[in-house]
């Protein structure tokens, strides 16, 4: 026989049930409104401004030119910016290939640059500008701010500068590292003096290639006297003595003028100025 149950018995679970019911609702009420007071207290705090701005390390500008420029400053919000809106004013600043900020734990910000890397000193006016490699370039007063770069001297046009660049890109670390000074002589000639002494004759294209040959060229080379390397089509070596020696200043004997060639000199001039008496004398005759 099935059990009935009487309402009178159900009543006071379910008044359990509806309370319990009504306090988690509250507690949730609680906790959201704790919540929203803490935020409002965090952003109206100390707590909530920029305590610390750091930067990775850089070459072609100092880093608290990099912090000046974005825009950030320490007791600034840390909610009061976009990471967009600073990474667009560092991007703006010469030599800066990209830029990303980030808020970090707590109340910090960090800024990554990467910078658009160098590959020479370029000649400009009697100075010497950084050579990027992207073709920017880039004033500097400080001569040491790359361990080795070589000077580019000669280089006019943005479209032959490039293509230099290209070709020191891919130059072997070894090789590049002994590269002095790059002069351009035109019509794609460039001549190369290394830092070991040797002096390079090249043409731009194919440049990088063929200087991975050159420590061992240099290997086969005679020790006693450096000299001019030519490799614009074959390999061509030459001792400094060779190739700029002086010529040898040869003796001409010029001869002399004698009194029969100057006799023979005046004698077609006075033909012709007794021609021209003559017809004189007969015109006054007629």
């Amino acid at each position: 026989m099935e059990k009935i149950i009487d309402i009178e018995d159900r009543i006071p679970s379910m008044r359990k049930k509806r309370r319990r019911k009504a306090n988690m609702s509250f507690l949730l009420l609680v906790v959201i409104f704790v919540l929203v007071l803490l935020a409002l207290l965090y952003f109206q705090s100390s707590l909530s401004d920029v305590s610390n701005i750091s930067i990775n390390e850089t070459v072609l500008h100092e880093g608290e030119e990099y912090k000046d420029q974005s825009g950030l400053y320490k007791g600034q919000s840390l909610w009061g910016f976009r990471a967009k809106d600073i990474e667009k004013n560092i991007k703006k600043i010469p030599g800066v290939k990209d830029a990303q900020v980030n808020r970090d734990f707590y109340n910090d910000v960090s800024i990554h640059v990467t910078e658009w890397e160098p590959v020479a000193f370029i000649e400009n006016k009697g100075q010497y500008d950084l050579l990027l490699e992207n073709g920017e370039r880039l004033e500097t007063t400080d001569p040491d701010i790359l361990s080795h770069a070589p000077i580019l001297s000669g280089f006019t046009d943005p479209e032959v500068t490039e293509r230099m660049i290209n070709e020191l890109q891919m130059m072997d670390s070894t090789v590049f590292e002994l590269l002095s000074e790059l002069r351009y002589q035109g019509e794609e000639k460039i001549d190369v003096f290394m830092s070991d002494g040797y002096e390079v004759h090249a043409v731009i294209l194919g440049f990088a290639d063929k200087m991975s040959y050159y420590p061992d060229i240099i290997a086969q080379l005679p020790k006693e006297e450096k000299g001019v390397l030519d490799i614009e089509i074959g390999v061509y070596f030459k001792t400094y003595t060779d190739f700029y020696k002086e010529p040898v200043p040869i003796d001409v004997e010029i001869p002399q003028p004698t009194e029969e060639s100057n006799a023979t000199k005046n004698k077609p001039v006075d033909v012709e100025t007794n021609k021209e008496e003559e017809s004189e004398q007969k015109t006054e005759e007629n």
